[in-house]
């Protein structure tokens, strides 16, 4: 698991203060999902019961530093969808460094809409995260992907991950705070056995 530590705590607005918006305001839920080192899609898979498949919002090359003039690196903007539901679990909104991958991997990134932790996981692909930044935002623009408010909140993280030495992505996720939530912070009218592990708001 990625520690989410009060030093990668970054909120991205100033009303959301860090004594009101931290860990504590965060499910269990919540919590494992931003602090998984494994792959994201796996385990939304299991927390939402169905199959999650990839919706493509942008993918495009983009300028690189000069002394990186060889490297073919693109932005990859999706969504992480329910085959059968077709409901949006997360956001992600990814830099993808196709020259620092394994070939194979990179071209079943862009020819595919296989997910990033399925596609890493069928090519075998080593990887290790470092978590750069995470914590609360206001959807903005954003709401119109999860049918929430634009004033509603999110949570987000950021992070490297590299393959043999080479970084290979720089991807932040995000969902709205009011999904994946326990029984517990519901209030006792709603705590039951059944509702002990219970995504709410989608």
């Amino acid at each position: 698991m990625i520690k989410l530590s009060d030093e990668c705590l970054c909120n991205l607005d100033e009303r959301l203060n860090a004594q009101a918006y931290n860990i504590n305001k965060l499910s269990y839920l919540q919590k494992i999902i931003l602090g998984t080192d494994g792959t994201v899609t796996q385990l939304l898979e299991s927390i939402v019961g169905e199959k999650i498949v990839v919706d493509k919002l942008l993918e495009a090359d983009i300028a690189v530093l000069p002394h990186e003039e060889e490297m073919h690196c693109q932005r990859r903007v999706i969504t992480l969808n329910g085959e059968k539901t077709g409901l949006p679990y997360l956001y992600a909104d990814s830099l993808v460094y196709h020259g620092n991958m394994n070939v194979n991997f990179s071209r079943a990134l862009t020819q595919t809409r296989i997910p990033i932790g399925k596609a890493w996981e069928k090519f075998q692909i080593e990887t290790y995260k470092t978590l750069l930044s995470w914590g609360f935002e206001y959807a903005n623009e954003l709401s119109q992907h999860f049918t929430i408010e634009p004033h509603d909140l999110v949570l987000y993280r950021t992070y490297l991950v590299y393959s043999q030495g080479k970084k290979i992505f720089r991807i932040t996720e995000k969902f709205p705070l009011a999904w994946y939530m326990q029984s517990e912070q519901l209030g006792n009218q709603f705590a039951s056995a059944e509702l002990s592990t219970l995504v709410s708001g989608i």
